[in-house]
């Protein structure tokens, strides 16, 4: 088979692999579950930007962590209600656990957090797949990726 009529395939087989590539780390945002019990853990932080507030909560262990300047545990989350006006809009949660980091490629991932926005009923909002997130969140890889922990520090 001459290389012109090889070209056509090797090409449809790189494009699945890489489409195949890009949905693992689409379907893998699934594993963050809403933190139905997130209110029983810390109230740490309000924050306003304009018209949005956000009403973030942790856990005491994430406190702790953040604290003594340790990364923060494996089983962290983060939830955030996301205000626009007085009415909630959504809910984002950012959650780490040990190699959810590995499902990304290195230029995309904040280290093992995945994030996962839930409408007001609580539904997972299956259009948002946690990637615009991530990359925001490298910013801030010398804080384990989180943009409040001096907020946690002082709670």
């Amino acid at each position: 088979m001459s290389l012109a009529r090889k070209s056509p395939i090797v090409l449809a087989i790189l494009t699945l692999i890489g489409a195949a590539s890009v949905w693992q780390a689409w379907a893998e945002n699934d594993r963050v579950q809403f933190p139905e019990n997130y209110k029983n853990g810390v109230h740490y932080a309000t924050v306003n930007r304009g018209g949005v507030r956000e009403e973030l909560y942790t856990s005491p262990e994430a406190i702790a962590a953040a604290k003594r300047g340790d990364p923060f545990p494996d089983g962290t989350f983060i939830m955030m209600e996301d205000y626009r006006g007085d009415q909630l809009h959504r809910y984002v949660v950012m959650e780490k656990q040990k190699g959810w980091g590995e499902a990304y490629s290195e230029s995309a991932r904040a280290g093992d957090w995945e994030f996962r926005e839930f409408a007001p009923d609580r539904s997972p909002n299956m259009s948002e797949n946690g990637q615009r997130c991530m990359s925001c969140h490298q910013s801030e890889a010398g804080q384990d990726f989180v943009f409040t922990i001096d907020q946690m520090r002082e709670e």
